[in-house]
């Protein structure tokens, strides 16, 4: 068996980094930037109006005028006016460009207006742009606004769309199949008989795929049955970029996967990690227009399943896809525990934020790997070392919360 360390650096290192494609605005939500977003002209594109109220020059103020002749109005959307002169005032609304000759823009709760004459109290501290978003003051036209390998999210989104940018370079959504296999299983919508339990991994990590960003997923469940199996994950290799198999891992008698991705070409990485739950896990690679693309068999029991996706699966999708390897989270647990066998235990935990800013955890023990009934009660789960049998209350070790 290989540690956890060393199948997370197999998978890692040997994830390359997926195509691009070019879609619209509207659909580049939730992936991931391959190209830089410049500035097209400087922002704001014109001194413009913060606030709603009167623009003037400050130096008639500052001289000593207190009453203003209002010479016009300024509208946001319209084109920049001109005072008559820098003892006029403009009335402006928030947004509008800031007249010509005017300085500064004093707000409306500190003026008196009768008829077209604005009256100003003593006192005021009038700056130059006072009230004002000075032109290029957030960029210069070519400044670059967004490099490329980062999420694209609604911030992202408002930027694109404020340079002009209707269709954007992305990772190309990878398509992912998700394999169940074992004749025990029936469709959710099933009444199972005595001997059989309904399927519920493949449709559990099509859910925590979306939820991460990757929605082109589709499904299968294939009999214990080696020319099916062969038949059916050969066409699905032609059409997906990727494979995830639940189920058939191990050494029993059914478990064809292994042998079966073999005669379809798929390269082995690694068999059987020093992890409790999910210690039957296999990965490897197959190679279709040049590209190496990844391959996963996870353990059939529940909580290996879903735990494995989330501790090796995902990060390797994100890494494929350009994303950058996020920083990572530590909880403290909140008491004492003892783990004797070697290996690196996944431990599902209740998180327990305090008000001092720290994020500590709740170890929730589970039956076997198939209780998913209590991991559900979850919110993520902690890695402990397999070096050592004691975790005391108060020490931090890495945490992963659960997909949403």
């Amino acid at each position: 068996m290989i540690t956890v360390q060393e199948a997370e650096k197999l998978i890692l290192d040997s994830i390359g980094e997926i195509e691009t494609e070019t879609v619209s605005i509207e659909e580049a939500l939730g992936r991931c930037l391959r190209e830089p977003i410049v500035a097209d002209r400087a922002l704001p594109p014109f001194d413009r109006a913060t606030l709603d109220g009167i623009a003037i020059n400050s130096s008639s103020y500052n001289t000593g005028q207190r009453k203003f002749n209002i010479a016009g109005t300024a509208a946001a959307g319209t084109p920049q006016a001109e005072l008559p002169d820098v003892k006029s005032a403009f009335e402006i609304m928030t947004g509008a460009p800031l007249p010509r000759l005017a300085d500064c823009v004093i707000p409306v709760e500190e003026i008196k207006i009768t008829g077209n004459t604005v009256k100003l109290p003593d006192g005021l501290q009038l700056d130059f742009h006072s009230g004002v978003h000075s032109q290029g003051s957030d960029c210069k036209s070519g400044k670059e606004l967004l490099s490329a390998h980062r999420l694209i999210t609604a911030k992202e989104i408002a930027i694109a769309a404020s340079v002009g940018k209707t269709e954007i370079v992305t990772s190309k959504m990878p398509r992912i199949a998700i394999v169940s296999t074992g004749d025990e299983l029936v469709s959710i919508e099933q009444i199972p008989e005595s001997h059989q339990i309904r399927r519920s991994n493949d449709i559990t990590l099509s859910a925590a795929l979306k939820s991460s960003g990757f929605t082109d997923v589709e499904l299968a469940h294939i009999p214990d049955d080696p020319e099916e199996l062969e038949t059916q994950l050969r066409a699905i290799l032609e059409r997906c970029d990727s494979l995830i198999l639940a189920g058939g891992v191990s050494k029993g008698k059914y478990d064809h996967i292994p042998e079966t991705l073999a005669k379809l070409g798929v390269s082995i990485r690694f068999q059987w990690v020093s992890q409790r739950p999910g210690k039957p896990m296999w990965y490897g690679q197959f190679s279709r227009g040049g590209e190496r693309r990844p391959v996963f068999a996870l353990p059939g029991n529940p909580v290996s399943c879903f735990t494995c996706l989330r501790r090796y699966a995902i990060p390797a999708f994100e890494k494929w896809v350009g994303l950058p390897k996020t920083n990572p989270v530590y909880a403290k647990l909140a008491h004492d525990l003892t783990f004797k066998p070697e290996l690196t235990l996944f431990l599902p935990a209740i998180a327990d934020p305090r008000p001092s800013g720290e994020l500590w955890v709740k170890p929730a023990l589970f039956n076997t790997s198939g209780d998913f009934v209590s991991v559900a009660q979850t919110d993520g789960f902690i890695e402990l070392p397999k070096a050592r049998n004691i975790f005391p209350e108060g020490e931090a070790f890495q945490y992963y919360p659960w997909p949403r």
